[in-house]
C-alpha cells in the first residue's frame, strides 16, 4: 500500500470517528503538536481557532458541538499523497445561538507526517458562517 492510500485510510477513519463523535479515536491519529485552523479565519466564529495540539484540538470538538447542530457532514472527495490528503465535504448544520443554517462544501487539506496529522486546515465560505453566527 502506498503512502497516500495510507494517508486517505487514515482520513476516512477520522471523519469516521466524528461521525460516531469519538474524539479519542481522532486524537490519536494526531501528533502531540497537530494544529488545526481555517483559512478566513474570524474571530466571531468560536470554532476558528487556531487550535494547536491535542488538548486544544479536544477542545476545539467541544466548541463545535455546543455551537452547532449537524444536519449534514459528507465527505465526497479524497486526494492524497505521500505527505497531504484534500477532501471535499458538504456540510449542513445550524448555529444553535441563531438558529440560522449553513449549507455548505468545505476543502479540508489535511498534512500528514509519519501516518499521523500534524495540520488541517478548513476552506470554507466565512462569509456565510459569519452571517449566520450573527443572525442572518
Amino acid at each position: 500500500m502506498t503512502d497516500s492510500n495510507r494517508n486517505v485510510q487514515t482520513i476516512q477513519a477520522i471523519y469516521a470517528a466524528f461521525g460516531r463523535g469519538d474524539v479519542t479515536a481522532i486524537l490519536e491519529r494526531c501528533h502531540d503538536d497537530a494544529r488545526f485552523g481555517f483559512e478566513g479565519a474570524s474571530q466571531l466564529v468560536p470554532w476558528h481557532g487556531p487550535w494547536a495540539g491535542r488538548t486544544e484540538i479536544a477542545r476545539f470538538f467541544e466548541t463545535i458541538a455546543r455551537a452547532v447542530e449537524f444536519q449534514a457532514f459528507e465527505p465526497r472527495h479524497f486526494l492524497g499523497s505521500s505527505s497531504e490528503v484534500a477532501v471535499l465535504v458538504h456540510l449542513r448544520y445550524e448555529v444553535r445561538a441563531t438558529h440560522c443554517v449553513v449549507d455548505e462544501l468545505q476543502v479540508h487539506w489535511w498534512s500528514l507526517q509519519d501516518g499521523k496529522v500534524k495540520t488541517l486546515c478548513h476552506h470554507e465560505d466565512t462569509a456565510q458562517v459569519i452571517a449566520a453566527v450573527r443572525g442572518g
